[in-house]
């Protein structure tokens, strides 16, 4: 009786929820869909057929019936094989086996036989999810296991759909996902339907940019789409990339396997740098990488209960050189120098992560299943100040933690489909310094001047002392209904209820700028008393704070905020199949959340009394008498009312509709040539760091003005797609032109202003940092900038299958990428905003042109030798000049030349049968070519009324590389155990 009321009760509200919607459609975040007509001889069968899919792995059933057109939408399916059944007057017809992905709508049409009894597909199954207005890549399992990487981060793998871009940085080995021009921030990963957002940091999902680990444990991962235009309205908190994965579940057998896999120095080619380094006499350490883990599913009762667990963990310890620069104007012999090159030599920087995924599943009933899953992150990550600078102790312990919980209940009953979702997570992320002595960055200089030095070696503390916590609980509730002809109708809603926890000081030690002396040796820090030595001092607290040879930033004490953040979201669709060949997607989309910025903050008083008492200054112009710093901002627009808060001038964004509209046309009604499009609005969020950043530099005496707008808006991106899906032979081709524009991007950026409302005779890329009397600069936040990307893309694919034995990718994109962030990056900070009307400039984030192709084969070697290649290109991002030849406040940028980017990863494995088993052997070998792919660049052009020009000449530096941008030559070995 309880299950009937039960489902009574769900029924009553599923049917409530979607006629009152009327127009919602079918998406998928981690299921599939399979739909399709079924015919009898020349007509269409008749209504009420029961279709079923039964998964071949594991026994679980979906159901649904025929409607009055003889058509059929069976929605919810975990990707994988299913055999079809249809239930008729003639009784159970089967017909043969249809395997489904992750986030795909597979077509599939099925004629019943007159004599045999038999169900036949109709259609080419290698064409199943063409029709559909997405613009996606879906990443198998083969591709996983088989491409080439060293990393076993499944995201590596993100870059085969066309413009978008998976980035390692070669100095702090941290990760970024992007799609042209868009911030990084705005990109979503979900897990089992589940997203993964980083509400407090950069990179879009928890721990992505903070750590050199992964983010999720491989061995866990089924398969994944990439999705970066026309995602339908059920994805939410994403405008750019979004990445939905399916993880793997137990079977009715048991299987498992463990891995081993390791590379290290010697396995690694030497960069330049490291070169130079060795040359100077300064050997790199022997070091390595280590990784390994084991995955295990099957069943505790056949067909109904089954279990899954898979393990990574990972061991670095990479190689660091540490050289002092500049010595050739140091004395060699004198005061602290020769300590300090003493303490030059190999050092190594380690890290260690474990990954852990547990799940149940069940099928409690034909209708009902159920499945519980927990996941857990625990990373220690020891990292450099500066890589090449840092003297060993100038570290950072960097510690990210991650549990989540969720359970998903799902429920059919004739035309409806119900997904009920309960989940919980806990992400901290707290980098932390072992010292809690000062840094000391040691620098020469030709004249004994701050304004003309050079960086020789770090030491001390690390001043990253931080904590970020979100933490929180989330229900969400999706209703599909498949009863009316034509339509698939979804609808849903989610509430999140976060605590957003954020402590600490960004500057736990005092920070030292000190030259040493080229004569004596010494520098002008005395640690004693830490008080800075030399002419013309600058107090602050009684401590002498800076002079011409040194500067310190004093240490500011810690300080936090608590507050909790409630996130509501509701979404409605229709796919409407209007004919055999063209469908609508027709989606619309809310989301709100009622504290995203501490909306309870109150800007402190002396703040305010600061802004708006007289303005004292004398720079190049003095100010009137009488005239307030509030008014001198005002004459150059800026009304600094709109950044004071007083705990109810902040009010939540509600303004977050997001309608999104796509449709397909299959021109021939066989799949072979289908037309699509797409247009629609996404909205994210701004990271709830910022209003930590508000809150500490507020809270220091004399310090920095932090000051976020109190109108809030939020980041959103308008899409649009045009292109045409074309079949030839066995390969799926692809071409179409898309826009993205993206607004509302938050950026810091400087608020001083002259007396004049301007920027007097300051450099345009540094313009007048004077605050208001007796604090520092000012500093608003607000979202004001916009970046775009027009692409013409190309993709073609060759699926693999037994019977060939190969695969081939290949992706190219064309890429025309601006932005309004001064500085043409996608960063946080843009500093010179509003001092000119520059509009828009080229995204420094982009390649113009970029092929990524990826082949593998098991067939063209002997001995069964499986063979994988990836190709990486890029035309190469352009390089910003900082043009100061007419004078250090007559900056400019400029562009510069370009280098571009080449790397072919190379793998090769085999299989040996054992009685019980399986064991494999591979090599993976990343930059097979060993190409010396730079990052960064010395990019100063200096002048002869420049005081920071280069020494020995102007320019003498100009161009020469500073860093890596790509990996050198890498061998990894590995070895694996299945059964």
């Amino acid at each position: 009786m309880t299950t009937i009321r039960m489902g009574f009760h769900r029924s009553a509200i599923a049917a409530a929820v979607v006629m009152a919607l009327a127009g919602t459609a079918q998406a998928q975040l981690s299921t599939a869909t399979i739909q399709g007509q079924i015919t009898s001889g020349a007509a269409a069968a008749q209504a009420g057929l029961k279709v079923t899919a039964v998964n071949t792995a594991n026994g679980n059933t979906y159901r649904t019936v025929t409607r009055a057109d003889g058509s059929y939408v069976l929605v919810g399916l975990a990707p994988g094989s299913y055999e079809i059944r249809v239930e008729g007057a003639g009784g159970v017809q089967k017909s043969q086996v249809v395997t489904v992905q992750i986030g795909e709508t597979a077509a599939l049409d099925l004629a019943l036989g007159a004599t045999d009894q038999q169900v036949t597909i109709v259609g080419t199954l290698q064409r199943k999810d063409v029709r559909t207005s997405e613009v996606g890549t879906t990443v198998s399992r083969k591709q996983i296991e088989a491409l080439p990487q060293v990393t076993r981060n499944f995201l590596s793998f993100a870059d085969l759909a066309p413009g978008v871009r998976f980035d390692v940085d070669q100095g702090s080995g941290q990760t970024k996902v992007q799609s042209g021009a868009q911030n990084q921030d705005n990109v979503n990963v979900f897990i089992d339907g589940v997203g993964q957002k980083n509400y407090i940091l950069r990179g879009g999902i928890s721990g992505l940019d903070s750590t050199r680990g992964n983010a999720f444990p491989q061995s866990a991962i089924a398969e994944y789409k990439v999705i970066s235009q026309n995602y339908k309205a059920e994805f939410d908190q994403v405008s750019s990339v979004a990445i939905t994965a399916i993880t793997k579940s137990g079977t009715n057998e048991f299987h498992g396997e463990a891995f081993i896999d390791r590379t290290g120095a010697r396995w690694t080619a030497k960069d330049p740098f490291e070169k130079k380094a060795e040359a100077a006499g300064v050997q790199r350490p022997s070091t390595s990488q280590t990784q390994y883990g084991f995955a295990v599913g099957g069943p505790i009762k056949q067909d109904v209960l089954h279990f899954f667990v898979a393990y990574d963990g990972k061991d670095i310890e990479e190689p660091r050189q540490v050289v002092a620069q500049r010595t050739d104007l140091l004395p060699t012999g004198a005061g602290i120098v020769p300590g300090l090159l003493a303490r030059q030599g190999s050092s190594a920087s380690t890290f260690k992560e474990n990954l852990l995924l547990a799940k149940l599943d069940a099928q409690i009933d034909a209708d009902q299943k159920i499945d519980l899953s927990f996941r857990t992150r625990d990373e220690a990550d020891r990292v450099p100040e500066d890589k090449k600078l840092s003297l060993p102790g100038n570290e950072l312990n960097r510690k990210n933690t991650e549990n989540r919980v969720t359970l998903r209940h799902e429920w059919t009953r004739g035309d409806f489909l119900s997904e009920a979702r309960l989940g919980y997570e806990d992400y901290t992320w707290n980098p932390r310094s072992d010292a809690n002595t000062p840094l000391i960055r040691y620098k020469a200089s030709p004249t004994t001047n701050l304004n003309n030095q050079f960086d020789v070696l770090l030491d001390g503390g690390s001043p990253n002392m931080q904590r970020r916590q979100q933490k929180g609980l989330f229900v969400s509730e999706d209703l599909t209904f498949t009863g009316l002809a034509g339509h698939t109708l979804k609808g849903g809603a989610k509430l999140k209820e976060l605590t957003f926890d954020l402590s600490g000081t960004f500057r736990g030690v005092d920070i030292v700028e000190t030259i040493i002396d080229k004569t004596t040796g010494q520098p002008y820090y005395n640690a004693t008393n830490g008080n800075c030595l030399g002419d013309k001092p600058e107090t602050t607290n009684g401590r002498v704070t800076r002079t011409d040879q040194c500067k310190i930033d004093v240490a500011i004490p810690p300080a936090g905020v608590r507050f909790k953040n409630k996130q509501f979201g509701l979404y409605f669709q229709d796919d409407w199949k209007l004919s055999k060949q063209l469908e609508l997607n027709l989606g619309l989309r809310w989301d709100y959340e009622d504290n995203a910025l501490n909306d309870s903050y109150v800007t402190p008083a002396d703040r305010v009394a600061a802004l708006y008492a007289l303005d004292k200054r004398r720079w190049d112009i003095t100010p009137p008498a009488g005239q307030t710093y509030a008014q001198s901002l005002a004459k150059g627009g800026v009304t600094i009312g709109d950044y004071i808060a007083d705990g109810k001038s902040r009010k939540a964004f509600t303004g977050a509709w997001q309608p999104r509209v796509g449709l397909s046309f299959d021109v021939t009604g066989d799949r072979s040539s289908v037309i699509f499009a797409g247009a629609g609005r996404a909205y994210d969020r701004a990271m709830a760091n910022h209003a930590l950043d508000e809150m500490q530099k507020n809270a220091q005496p004399g310090g920095e003005i932090w000051l976020i707008r109190n109108d809030h808006k939020m980041p959103f991106t308008d899409q649009f797609t045009l292109g045409l899906r074309q079949a030839v032979g066995q390969w799926n081709t692809e071409i179409a032109v898309s826009r993205s524009h993206a607004k509302n991007q938050f950026n810091w950026f400087g608020g001083n202003r002259d007396a004049n409302g301007g920027y007097a005779t300051q450099s345009s890329i540094d313009p007048l940092w004077g605050g208001p009397d007796g604090y520092g600069t000012l500093i608003l936040g607000d979202f004001v900038t916009q970046a775009k990307t027009d692409m013409l893309y190309l993709k073609a694919d060759k699926p693999y299958t037994t019977a060939s034995g190969w695969a081939v990718s290949v992706a190219y994109t064309y890429s025309d990428a601006k932005t309004t962030h001064r500085s043409w990056t996608n960063d946080i900070f843009n500093w010179t905003y509003g001092k000119s009307t520059a509009g828009w400039n080229p995204s420094l984030d982009v390649d113009k042109h970029r092929v990524v192709a990826t082949a593998l084969t098991d067939k063209l070697i002997p001995w069964g030798v499986l063979l994988s290649g990836k190709l990486t290109y890029g035309s190469g991002r352009i390089r910003q000049l900082t043009d100061c030849s007419k004078g250090f406040n007559s900056c400019v940028y400029r562009l510069g030349d370009k280098d571009d980017l080449k790397q072919f990863d190379l793998g090769l494995a085999k299989s040996f049968s054992l009685p019980i088993g399986k064991v494999a052997i591979r090599l993976d070998v990343q930059n097979l070519f060993n190409t010396v792919n730079y990052g960064g660049y010395d990019d100063w052009v200096g002048g002869p009324n420049n005081p920071q020009n280069y020494l020995g000449g102007d320019n003498a530096n100009l161009g020469t590389p500073n860093s890596r941008g790509g990996p050198m030559r890498t061998y990894k070995l590995g070895l694996s155990y299945s059964w």
